[in-house]
């Protein structure tokens, strides 16, 4: 054996493909692997771990993340569209100059949060109260007060 063959150096292969169809990988390990445009269709990762992965320009569709949990993640302009949140939870997250369009937000609380220079526009706002005062109420007032 040559003196490398005990080492672990990733060395990455070029020009090497891998198709692995059909076929069961349970509790197996994949470290100092390039999966670079590598496509997953049909693939079954529950209970997978993703440690110092690197995902950028990479698209999930009609993917279940139920009971997920993403930490340390940097997703700068990043696209949620027709994507489920519901029962998640946000703490401790970045989220400067984003744009919610369309979303559902019923039932959600947001607490301890910085919204400073947040617009909100043609949303429905029934029920949305700001530490405790109804906003709804509070427009109904400030537009009766103008008009006098």
């Amino acid at each position: 054996m040559s003196e490398n063959s005990n080492n672990n150096v990733f060395e990455p292969a070029i020009e090497k493909k891998v198709e692995i169809t059909y076929d069961s990988l349970p509790n197996s390990t994949f470290e100092d692997v390039n999966l670079g445009a590598a496509k997953f269709s049909n693939v079954n990762l529950k209970q997978s771990s993703f440690d110092d992965v690197n995902m950028e320009n990479v698209t999930f569709n009609n993917v279940s993340m139920d009971s997920g949990g993403f930490t340390d993640i940097y997703m700068v302009n990043s696209k949620f569209l027709g994507v489920n949140l519901s029962g998640s939870r946000f703490g401790c997250s970045i989220m400067n100059n984003v744009e919610f369009k369309n979303p559902d937000l019923k039932n959600s609380q947001f607490v301890q949060c910085d919204l400073s220079n947040v617009e909100i526009n043609n949303c429905r706002i029934d029920g949305l109260k700001i530490d405790g005062i109804d906003i709804a109420k509070l427009l109904e007032q400030h537009k009766g007060v103008q008009q006098d």
